[in-house]
């Protein structure tokens, strides 16, 4: 593996990051002078879409606002990312996101019983928008986060006026998911075999339908979570399926990105529906060829766009 630091002091050795922390001097909103936190960013060169990001990080103080960021995304064109963090001002653990200011999705934990020189074993799971943070084996934090993350580089940020210790950084992929809703019957079963699962594969992705894992007794909260797990949602639309509307609508609200699909014949689209960019085919053999070049289209922008800087609302 190899690191770089983009911001900050850090010396890497063979299975160890050092963070040369200090005291830094800034101005306060207030104008006045202060003494705060050094801060740094050192980025490695594993590409990440899913997975686990584990490493061992040990204070040498704890301080009211010192923490260290394992970092799933970042975007080196604005130096924005996403991450979860061991300590930090007033918790003990977050998952929170960068883009000129933190947004915290969540936290928890007090502070004060974090301990300094102490090792602690920090491993963060990532699928699709679902994060969940765990230290020493125990799972202390999860949440599902308004966008979902492309592919990119991960790294360590850290804030501190001491040094600070990360070890045993490893990183271990999994392939990216995506979960497609239908209707499971002919001909909706061979446009999934033949077109998105064939496609989905081109991306590095894993496309998944709900009747594969599950069954007929698939209950809600699988559904959320398959959601959830999924980089985006590929809905096929055409029949009026409520169970597909249901999962549609739920994928909106956390702004999973979700392409549509429907049958060149079909007459009109659903009102609630027809005001989003739909993907509309030909079931023919003359028709794969360009069903398969747009669904491949959608998916790339899907992963050209900026995730970050529209999670924000104005």
């Amino acid at each position: 593996m190899k690191w770089i630091a983009v911001d900050g002091s850090f010396e890497f050795k063979r299975q160890q990051i050092i963070f040369k922390g200090e005291p830094t001097p800034f101005t306060d909103n207030a104008g006045r002078e202060a003494m705060g936190c050094a801060v740094g960013l050192a980025m490695n060169d594993q590409r990440f879409a899913g997975g686990e990001i584990s490493a061992t990080v040990e204070f040498s103080h704890i301080g009211s606002t010192n923490a260290v960021d394992v970092v799933f995304y970042f975007d080196p064109a604005k130096r924005w990312f996403a991450s979860a963090c061991i300590g930090g001002p007033g918790h003990s653990f977050a998952i929170r996101h960068w883009d000129g200011q933190w947004t915290i999705h969540n936290s928890s934990g007090i502070k004060n019983n974090l301990l300094p020189n102490r090792k602690y074993e920090v491993a963060v799971n990532y699928r699709g928008s679902y994060v969940s943070l765990s230290v020493d084996g125990v799972e202390v934090l999860a949440a599902t986060l308004p966008f979902s993350l492309p592919p990119s580089q991960t790294g360590i940020h850290c804030i501190d006026d001491h040094d600070v210790k990360i070890g045993d950084y490893d990183v271990s992929t999994s392939p990216g998911r995506a979960f497609v809703v239908m209707q499971f019957s002919s001909p909706f079963n061979e446009i999934y075999e033949e077109v998105i699962r064939n496609v989905c594969k081109e991306f590095g992705i894993e496309s998944h339908r709900a009747d594969e894992t599950y069954g007929p007794g698939l209950i809600i909260a699988d559904v959320v979570r398959e959601i959830a797990d999924s980089e985006f949602v590929i809905a096929e639309i055409t029949p009026a399926n409520p169970n597909v509307y249901y999962e549609i609508g739920y994928a909106h609200a956390i702004n999973k990105p979700t392409i549509l699909l429907a049958d060149s014949n079909l007459d009109k689209l659903p009102f609630d529906v027809s005001g989003f960019r739909t993907l509309f085919y030909e079931n023919s053999i003359a028709g794969k060829r360009k069903f398969e070049e747009s669904l491949r289209k959608h998916i790339s922008a899907i992963f050209q766009k900026a995730p970050i800087s529209s999670a924000r609302k104005p």
